[in-house]
């Protein structure tokens, strides 16, 4: 934990190879981290689904591990760390595959998945379920989200280009409430 000027930029590292990719503005109040789980009893988890190659973006500045220490240090619940990843990658740019993300904290669990939008196309393309509260889930390797209901934002959020990045790639063409994550990005 650690409070910082504004203007402080913050060096970020390929999680995995060590590579320097860029920096970003540094929060102004961090929270202590302790391996996957902060002070706020936040806490995240991945599995790499890797998902479509000429979707990863070289010039992106965010990977995935580095996302997720990243907020673990900003937020305190899911739902504010759901936003922070996903504007995180909307500012600076998914480095990374596809990813699912397990998020939880004291009240709540969710999966985000994600994956970037290829090289000139900053950002990601992501869906967040809510797991009901007397429910399980578990996810290895492989994007899990399928169908999705469009209209529950409470259980369930996405990026508003979600279905229609799909249909632009010719990844889908169906009915919007046909739509899945799984079968289109993975």
């Amino acid at each position: 934990a650690n409070t910082y000027a504004k203007g402080t930029m913050l060096k970020v590292y390929d999680w995995d190879s060590g590579k320097y990719l860029g920096e970003i503005a540094q929060a102004l109040q961090t929270y202590n981290v302790v391996g996957n789980i902060n002070e706020h009893q936040l806490t995240i988890a991945e599995t790499t689904f890797g998902g479509r190659n000429e979707l990863q973006d070289p010039k992106g500045i965010i990977d995935y591990g580095s996302l997720i220490y990243i907020t673990l240090q900003r937020a305190k619940t899911a739902r504010e760390a759901i936003k922070i990843m996903t504007d995180l990658v909307a500012e600076y740019g998914y480095y990374s595959g596809g990813e699912s993300v397990a998020i939880g904290d004291p009240n709540e669990i969710w999966v985000l998945e994600m994956i970037g939008k290829g090289a000139g196309n900053k950002g990601a393309v992501w869906v967040a379920v809510r797991i009901p509260d007397d429910c399980i889930t578990a996810h290895a390797n492989q994007a899990r989200i399928q169908q999705f209901p469009l209209k529950d934002s409470e259980n369930c959020i996405y990026s508003k280009d979600v279905i229609s990045f799909a249909r632009e790639k010719g990844y889908f063409s169906g009915k919007d409430e046909d739509f899945s994550f799984t079968n289109a990005y993975n």
